[in-house]
């Protein structure tokens, strides 16, 4: 039996579970109202996310204080094995290169017959302001945010909660990876099953590789954070 706060956090994590995906087509329709334009606001998804981000962030903060525990100490590096874990993940870190950019190259000649398309949709004029502003921002927030989210707090709550034990890594790596159909949310049916699996393979390495050795999250969530500063910095 559970007691009263475990019982409380494992409603949490199932409420977090689509929160990501759920906050992006908030902030992004929050944002098409103040430019009144939804075409506009598919640029800005960069700001959508960083917003989705802190909020997110906000939720593991009220998470890990109603277990008494410090929500920094998701990212905690163990240094009993550090070696180690270090060595694993930068073995994961090249295996994951291929991963990361052959489902998104197959995806687009599959659906356009032109692997350019998805970048063409996503990358459009921003003000430089914004961009140089949410360059740091974003990546930042997302680093404490989005794979703690999935694999810090709602994959252990879930692994605890339900008697099929695979699950706790199937749903997480599942709306890790649709979630991003909404970032940015553009209504055209190629792009959305284009977003929402292109990740897929890397969600599930990221995900059975913190579900054997959870020490590994601190380490992905940096990756994470340096990958998407990359992407930010296509703006530029």
């Amino acid at each position: 039996m559970l007691s009263q706060p475990l019982k409380q956090s494992a409603g949490l994590a199932f409420v977090l579970l689509p929160s990501r995906l759920l906050l992006f087509l908030i902030f992004q329709s929050l944002v098409a109202l103040v430019v009144n334009s939804w075409h506009i606001a598919e640029k800005y998804w960069l700001l959508t996310a960083t917003l989705a981000n802190s909020v997110s962030i906000i939720l593991l903060f009220f998470g890990c204080n109603k277990e008494e525990k410090n929500y920094l100490s998701l990212f905690r590096i163990d240094r009993s094995d550090l070696k180690k874990d270090v060595f694993i993940f930068l073995v994961l870190t090249i295996i994951s290169i291929p991963i990361v950019f052959a489902p998104g190259y197959f995806l687009s000649l599959l659906l356009w017959n032109d692997p350019n398309v998805p970048a063409e949709m996503m990358f459009g004029e921003m003000e430089r302001g914004w961009v140089y502003l949410l360059l740091v921002i974003f990546p930042l927030t997302i680093t404490f945010a989005e794979l703690p989210t999935y694999f810090g707090y709602i994959m252990p709550k879930l692994e605890k909660q339900l008697q099929t034990k695979w699950l706790a890594v199937l749903l997480p790596v599942l709306f890790l990876s649709i979630q991003h159909c909404a970032l940015p949310f553009i209504p055209d049916f190629n792009f959305i099953v284009y977003r929402a699996l292109v990740f897929l393979p890397f969600a599930a390495l990221i995900g059975i590789s913190i579900y054997c050795r959870p020490a590994l999250l601190p380490y992905f969530a940096v990756l994470h954070g340096v990958m998407d500063f990359g992407a930010a910095f296509m703006f530029l």
